[in-house]
């Protein structure tokens, strides 16, 4: 045994350092149960519950997921779960057999709070119990309602630890009563798992007519940003005649995008994916200038962390706080976008180095584990 030294962030903004301890070849008594969405579609808690189960595997952690999403692709590690009853079945057989549990929701809905509320069942039985808020919509869904406030105070009372993905969200959670001594800032993210796969087709004849090219993660929500991303576009395009837009993701195959393109007087400079499989999506990504992430409200964006470990410029609203090596822009100023942009564009692509979320849940899980193992107590 050996203890690494972790450094957490607490909701405050302060760092809180404890030795975590790890045990050497405890990963093979380490059995991990994922709760949450799992790809298709590739939403950004579906790509992280699918990199961190390859992850796992790759480790020789043994480790399932109950797809609690729309995918409904079942294998010998994830099984789909659809219903309530289902859920709580499930739970309960796999904590009574011992199992983790890691709970990954977006906490910007009742539906989010009621799956975090169901991952109680676990409590009795398992070794340990974690739960991962994804969402920067979570901040104003809580902050709405002193009885949201209350329920998610409830719902995540018995989990050991509380993992949140930003600073301002962990900040919220610890506004809801969540004890800072069970509360850790982690993004979802693992550099590992950043592995671009083949372009789609027709990228590689849309960039011989533009560059530079700019890559956009589109939703029909209008938290992402897509009159802010054309109108910035169009005012670049006065400086850089060749710049083009690549959008993906749900919705740019649609009337109202292809309208929308129109209206903005964009003519050819856009060219629409549609909704890519994740790898799909990281090899668009890793073949253009930089990418643009013009979303009004944010968690800590999975895009930008890709983008940056692909050596891809990056630049995004102040909506959130950004990594090192983010370009940001006032959130909602398409001038300022298309300003950043060009200052961007003008400059190497950045090198940064990333946090790795799969390394430090390994290791959290060993600790839990090797208490409920060997009864260790946390060192001081």
């Amino acid at each position: 045994m050996r203890a690494e030294w972790l450094a957490r962030r607490g909701a405050r903004g302060f760092r809180i350092v404890r030795a975590i301890p790890t045990f050497r070849g405890l990963e093979a008594a380490v059995r991990v149960l994922l709760v949450g969405d799992y790809p298709p579609p590739p939403g950004g808690v579906a790509v992280h519950v699918g990199q961190l189960l390859a992850f796992l595997s790759e480790r020789g952690v043994v480790a399932r997921v109950l797809d609690v999403g729309k995918g409904g692709n079942a294998t010998a590690e994830v099984v789909p779960t659809r219903s309530a009853a289902a859920l709580a079945l499930r739970l309960a057989r796999f904590s009574a057999e011992g199992w983790l549990v890691h709970l990954h929701t977006s906490g910007n809905n009742r539906k989010a709070w009621a799956l975090a509320a169901a991952g109680l069942i676990a409590q009795p039985l398992g070794p340990g119990r974690l739960i991962t808020i994804h969402s920067g919509l979570s901040r104003p869904f809580l902050r709405a309602s002193l009885a949201r406030r209350l329920a998610a105070r409830a719902a995540l009372a018995g989990y050991s630890r509380v993992i949140a993905v930003s600073c301002e969200l962990a900040g919220v959670l610890s506004a809801c009563g969540v004890a800072q001594e069970r509360l850790t800032v982690c993004p979802a993210f693992i550099p590992s798992q950043v592995r671009p796969g083949p372009p789609p087709p027709g990228l590689w004849e849309f960039r011989k007519r533009h560059s530079p090219l700019l890559a956009f993660a589109h939703h029909p929500s209008p938290v992402y940003g897509r009159e802010l991303m054309l109108g910035a576009l169009r005012l670049a395009a006065h400086h850089l005649p060749g710049v083009g837009l690549a959008a993906f993701g749900p919705g740019t195959r649609s009337e109202e995008f292809a309208a929308a393109v129109r209206a903005a007087g964009l003519g050819t400079r856009v060219v629409s994916f549609g909704e890519l499989a994740h790898p799909g999506a990281l090899g668009l990504i890793a073949r253009c200038e930089a990418l643009v992430r013009p979303t009004t409200a944010d968690g800590d964006s999975m895009s930008v962390r890709e983008a940056l470990a692909l050596g891809v410029r990056c630049v995004a609203s102040d909506a959130s706080a950004r990594p090192e090596g983010t370009v940001t822009f006032r959130s909602g100023d398409p001038e300022d976008l298309a300003e950043k942009l060009l200052r961007a564009l003008g400059e190497p692509p950045p090198r940064v180095a990333a946090p790795d979320a799969g390394l430090f849940l390994l290791r959290l899980y060993e600790e839990l584990a090797g208490k409920a193992l060997f009864g260790h107590r946390e060192a001081n």
